[in-house]
C-alpha cells in the first residue's frame, strides 16, 4: 500500500501534537483526498471551529468559520471591516462566502520533506489569538 504525501504530513503534525501534548485538543478524520485536524477556539464566549487541511499538494490550509449568515443589511459594513482586517496580517485572509459566512484562511507551503509542524501549529495558535483579540469583537459589534 502506498503512503501518500498527505499521510506523511499528517503523521508529522500528529507526532508534533503528541510531543507538545496538544493531540487531545484535535479530532482527526480523513475524507477523500484530505486529512482534517479539527478543533475549537474560544472567542468572546463563542467557540469557533478551526480546521487544518492536509492533502497531497504542497499546501497546508487552515480555515476558521467566524460568522454564519451575515444579515443582508450588515453585509456591506462587514465587507468593509474585513477588507481592513486583510491589510493587517498579510498571511491571513478574511472572506465572505457566497452563503454570507465569514471565514479566515491561511496557507503554508510544505511537501512531505519540508513540512514544518511547529510552524503550522504555532502560527495557527498565534493567528487565532490575534483574531480573538483584535478583530472578532469588531465583527460582533457590527452584527449586534
Amino acid at each position: 500500500m502506498a503512503t501518500y504525501p498527505r499521510h506523511k504530513k499528517a503523521r508529522l503534525l500528529r507526532d508534533f501534537m503528541i510531543e507538545t501534548d496538544m493531540v487531545k485538543l484535535f479530532k482527526e478524520d480523513e475524507q477523500e483526498s484530505t486529512i482534517f485536524f479539527r478543533t475549537v477556539y474560544p472567542m468572546l464566549g463563542d467557540n469557533k471551529h478551526v480546521v487544518i487541511n492536509i492533502d497531497d499538494t504542497v499546501y497546508i490550509g487552515v480555515q476558521t468559520l467566524l460568522v454564519e449568515d451575515v444579515p443582508k443589511e450588515k453585509r456591506m459594513e462587514v465587507l468593509e471591516c474585513i477588507n481592513e482586517f486583510n491589510f493587517q496580517f498579510p498571511t491571513l485572509k478574511y472572506v465572505m462566502t457566497k452563503d454570507h459566512h465569514i471565514i479566515t484562511s491561511m496557507f503554508f507551503n510544505g511537501d512531505e520533506n519540508t513540512f514544518n509542524a511547529n510552524l503550522v501549529l504555532g502560527t495557527t495558535i498565534q493567528m487565532m489569538k490575534n483574531i480573538a483579540e483584535k478583530h472578532y469583537g469588531q465583527l460582533k459589534s457590527i452584527l449586534g
